[in-house]
């Protein structure tokens, strides 16, 4: 008996499941690492063999022959990515008309590979409020807490922050100590630190490689609905419900400054500028503020959302802004203008309530009530794809550092890690 084998065994005895089973659940799990991995590594050319064979099995997607035109189908599926761009070119420019259909056909199936989950954690017994990648992209931290019972909400009693190693799926490090749920999450630039904002009225810094709690960020008097961490890493952000938004000293968690006149209703996202000058606060009104944090004054305030604005990401470069509102639109504005410069529909006329850049601020990310999230074009405004699986409504949305992975949070208590190839 081998090693592998005697280990499947054991294991298998312990648990009360089927060898076969778990050998099954063994190699699931490789694949989805290995995949993770393929695309958090940068995509190297295909080889001319093989892009050789896919111009052949298209052709033969045109043959009169139904053994061939199917065994040309199953195999161009089964070479997954390097098959995408001919396919999708048949599909559209064909002359052959059947050719042009069984290329429409074929690529359905390979965008729902092509798009499929590549993880889902289920852990959370809660709600998941709160999903952000780790800036070197080795980490996905999660957190969430309550439940929603027909329009009821319950406080729930799931409120730790889990961090998931993005390779092979492994829980890193629960982090205990909230004591309600964890509304957001943000990173420290070097991935060494995290920080958690929390309905119990604080925000909390913890040590990401041992996970213990550095420091308690207190001064709020209603729930912390936001926080945000400077591209430098010396300052941290926060925004309640209490209206204020406070700064603090990201090494040490002492209250600075708080920002002042206070938000016109309750805060649920903000955003530091790449160049940490300018923050971006939005909650219970149309309005979303742009603070001078230097001068700690309001320079702008963006005016184009007809419900509460209540997600705010800025673009890596720094002069776009992306808004998720309860108006069912996400807008992208143009920061010298103070104009939005596009607006992203299509999420059933649900709000919009997690958005994200991908790091060349190329593309971006919605996620939103009615379960899914949307992938589009920053240039032209396409909608690029949605992903669909969730069975509740999605909360946060994140992508990596590399921009081939994205993640989101939802009201069904899981966490997708999505492929998001370019």
């Amino acid at each position: 008996m081998t090693h592998l084998a005697k280990t499947v065994a054991a294991v298998s005895s312990v648990f009360s499941v089927s060898p076969s089973r778990l050998l099954f659940l063994f190699f699931l799990t490789l694949a989805a690492a290995a995949r993770a991995q393929e695309l958090e590594e940068e995509p190297q050319p295909f080889s001319p063999q093989v892009v050789a064979e896919v111009e052949r099995l298209v052709e033969d997607l045109s043959s009169e022959s139904y053994d061939l035109r199917e065994a040309a189908g199953r195999r161009l599926v089964n070479i997954g990515e390097a098959a995408w761009d001919r396919v999708y070119e048949a599909s559209q420019s064909a002359k052959d008309l059947e050719l042009r259909y069984r290329a429409s056909e074929l690529l359905k199936t390979l965008q729902k590979r092509k798009f499929s989950p590549i993880r889902i954690w289920e852990d959370h017994r809660d709600i998941v409020w709160a999903v952000a990648f780790s800036p070197d992209g080795k980490y996905l931290a999660s957190g969430g807490g309550g439940q929603e019972m027909g329009g009821n909400w319950t406080e729930g009693s799931d409120f730790s922050v889990r961090i998931w190693n993005v390779k092979d799926g492994s829980l890193h490090k629960k982090l205990d100590g909230h004591k309600n749920a964890i509304t957001t999450i943000a990173w420290y630039p070097d991935s060494s630190r995290l920080v958690s904002a929390s309905s119990d009225n604080t925000a909390k810094i913890w040590d990401a490689a041992s996970g213990k709690e550095v420091a308690t960020l207190l001064g709020h008097t209603n729930r912390v609905g936001a926080v945000a961490v400077s591209s430098d890493g010396s300052r941290i952000l926060t925004g309640s419900w209490d209206k204020t938004c406070i700064l603090y000293d990201a090494k040490t968690g002492k209250a600075l400054k708080q920002l002042d006149p206070p938000h016109y209703g309750r805060i649920w996202s903000v955003a530091i500028s790449p160049d940490g000058k300018t923050a971006a606060v939005a909650g219970d009104h149309p309005y979303i503020r742009l603070w001078d944090l230097e001068k700690m004054v309001v320079k702008k305030e963006l005016q184009g959302h007809s419900q509460a604005a209540v997600a705010v990401a800025f673009s890596p470069q720094g002069d776009r802004l992306l808004s998720g509102g309860w108006d069912a639109t996400a807008i992208l504005w143009d920061l010298e203008k103070g104009a939005p410069s596009r607006t992203f529909t299509g999420h059933g006329g649900t709000r919009v309530e997690g958005v994200a850049f991908s790091p060349d601020g190329k593309r971006c990310l919605t996620g939103a009530l009615d379960k899914n999230v949307r992938l589009w074009s920053v240039e032209n405004g396409d909608h690029l794809h949605t992903y669909e699986g969730h069975t509740g409504c999605v909360t946060k949305v994140s992508i990596s550092k590399s921009g081939r992975l994205a993640a989101s949070g939802s009201w069904d208590h899981s966490v997708r890690l999505w492929p998001l190839p370019k």
